[in-house]
């Protein structure tokens, strides 16, 4: 996080190698961001966009805390780094959203706004995201993981808001947030944002 807010946010194939990152991702779901090709900006493929979620406590984020199919890491060093749609969803940046998740291939691109209301809004915004929930949507999870994607780089002094864990967490972020002179909100919201 630390570097991101430095200098900004890179997508996975314009950022440079970094051995102490650490990806907290199912490596099979990157791989294929790496082959995926994004059909509204045909010649680019998902990881030359950074993705953020409209939704919080995804699926992939449940994985992250319970360990399954990824490596299992503390929620108090996962923080939401917020942007306002209205800040990079402009001429300024090649963006585009998705009905779901960017590598499945049933996932619909939009360039325009205007779409917005074409996404499943009651699933990016349900915490009953089994594939045997209650209403019997079994493509929950894809359309809880609609991503916002912008192509390449998003600048630091993009980012509104970080929601972290805990108080400590919440330290650690101010601080750094302090010496780099940002101008971002900092909220501790354990019960909404994480599990």
């Amino acid at each position: 996080m630390e570097e991101d807010l430095r200098s900004g946010l890179y997508s996975k194939l314009n950022a440079t190698e970094d051995p102490e990152r650490t990806v907290i991702g199912n490596t099979d779901i990157i791989s294929e961001r790496d082959r995926r090709i994004v059909s509204c900006y045909p010649g680019t493929l998902v990881n030359n966009y950074v993705p953020f979620y409209f939704s919080v406590r995804t699926p992939m984020l449940f994985n992250i805390y319970t360990g399954r199919g990824v490596p299992k890491i503390p929620q108090s060093k996962i923080v939401y780094l917020a942007v306002r749609l209205c800040d990079i969803a402009k001429d300024d940046y090649q963006w585009c959203f998705t009905d779901g998740n960017a590598a499945k291939k049933i996932t619909k691109y939009y360039t325009s706004l205007e779409n917005i209301n074409d996404l499943d809004w009651r699933s990016i915004e349900s915490t009953d995201f089994k594939h045997d929930n209650a209403d019997g949507d079994e493509d929950r999870i894809r359309k809880k993981h609609s991503e916002f994607l912008v192509r390449d780089y998003v600048p630091n002094d993009r980012i509104s808001g970080i929601v972290v864990y805990n108080e400590n967490a919440k330290i650690i972020v101010e601080n750094l947030v302090q010496e780099l002179g940002l101008e971002v909100t900092i909220v501790k919201n354990k019960a909404k944002y994480y599990f």
